[in-house]
């Protein structure tokens, strides 16, 4: 049984050398994706490791999955066959698979019943290496620790270089007290994309929403309520940075079908504070900071971080999954591909330069070398020549 979870080999890659036979593996990248249409198949389709490795996609959402960790032989999932699958792919069938890699582009923990992180903590159990890393995203499961994590960069840029909205945390609802002023917006638990938040004008509007808070275990955040014109979001892929800017006719800006997204300078500030923000938990490579424009005094507020399940701009979306597949592709290299094994693709232009400039004075020395070699054979010659020409002389002087 042991034997059948080991990864399997596919096919040879032979070097020049007809005595050196290099195997070449296929590695298993699970993308857990929420937004159906988004193609990853299709995005690395094509690409292998520079040591000739193939890369075999399964994409599926977390409803579709069931797993087991094993302590010796990795995590071996199940995945259904999807509702609407994409044409052509192995989401037109059930299988299942030993997972090498994560792409993870969905949140483990939505609305009541989207409750993933049972699945979550088993890739962790695992020990499986991913995009955002599953440590972070079990960090990133609540707005609490997310926030707190804010709280310390605004501790070390300061208040002003980092202007993070106020924020006041009930563990319950018998800690639902004294509040900000008027009008506030309370959050309820992890929720996210405008669930479980609610706009609080007074008193007895908020005494009424203790009442409903009483009935449920969850957390409560309080934030005073932004009369804002837009929002904005900065966006980072790896090395590569993008700013929205969104006008919505709802206080809720996530929500409706009237907003407009607009592209948005990224300015050195805000590039900034998404920097400061991907050194979070042991780094986020996929992110997305939110904030705030006060139609009141003009100032910029930031509100939220979210991870590795950024929603992507429809013009932009090709492009940010190509970005992200390179940050994939290059994590996978450094796991999975010895140095001693890498082909010439996996070299950096730089690496080549420096080739190429080693070979050009190893071969001008080699040049130098058989310039003096020359120069002695011909003195050598010479000399051979001299002698002969004496030895000529004096033949014809004595007779003999």
């Amino acid at each position: 049984m042991k034997q059948w979870y080991q990864r399997r080999v596919r096919g040879t890659n032979q070097t020049n050398n007809p005595s050196t036979i290099t195997m070449s593996k296929t590695y298993v990248l699970l993308v857990v994706e929420c937004t159906p249409h988004l193609n990853w198949y299709e995005t690395f389709s094509g690409v292998s490791l520079s040591d000739g490795s193939t890369i075999q996609v399964e994409q599926a959402g977390w409803e579709e999955i069931s797993l087991t960790s094993y302590h010796d032989a990795g995590v071996v999932l199940s995945i259904n066959k999807a509702k609407n699958p994409l044409p052509g792919t192995s989401q037109e069938r059930h299988r299942t698979v030993k997972v090498d890699f994560v792409l993870l582009r969905s949140v483990s923990r939505g609305v009541h019943l989207q409750d993933s992180r049972n699945l979550l903590f088993g890739l962790i159990h695992a020990n499986i290496p991913s995009v955002n890393s599953l440590n972070s995203a079990y960090m990133c499961l609540d707005r609490a620790i997310v926030f707190g994590a804010l709280k310390d960069i605004q501790s070390k840029l300061g208040r002003e270089n980092f202007p993070l909205i106020a924020q006041t945390f009930y563990p319950h609802h018998r800690e639902m007290l004294i509040t900000p002023e008027f009008p506030i917006v309370a959050k309820v638990g992890h929720a996210h994309s405008g669930f479980g938040k609610i706009k609080i004008k007074s008193s007895e509007e908020f005494q009424d929403f203790k009442s409903l808070c009483a009935l449920h275990g969850d957390y409560v955040t309080v934030e005073p309520f932004i009369p804002w014109d837009f929002d904005m979001r900065i966006q980072k892929i790896g090395p590569y940075y993008r700013g929205f800017q969104r006008i919505s006719s709802n206080w809720k800006g996530n929500t409706g079908n009237s907003s407009v997204i607009e592209d948005l300078e990224v300015t050195p500030q805000y590039k900034l504070w998404v920097d400061e923000c991907s050194k979070l938990f042991g780094g986020l490579d996929i992110l997305g900071l939110d904030l705030l424009h006060s139609k009141e005094d003009g100032k910029v507020y930031i509100l939220e971080l979210n991870d590795t399940a950024i929603g992507l701009v429809h013009k932009y979306e090709l492009e940010d999954m190509k970005n992200m597949r390179d940050i994939v592709i290059t994590k996978m290299e450094k796991l999975f591909v010895k140095k001693d094994e890498a082909g010439p693709s996996s070299r950096t232009p730089e690496s080549q330069l420096e080739t190429v400039e080693l070979l050009t004075s190893q071969i001008e020395v080699l040049k130098t070398s058989v310039s003096e070699k020359d120069r002695k054979i011909a003195g050598l010659e010479q000399q051979i020549n001299n002698l002969n020409s004496e030895k000529g002389k004096k033949k014809s002087l004595f007779g003999f």
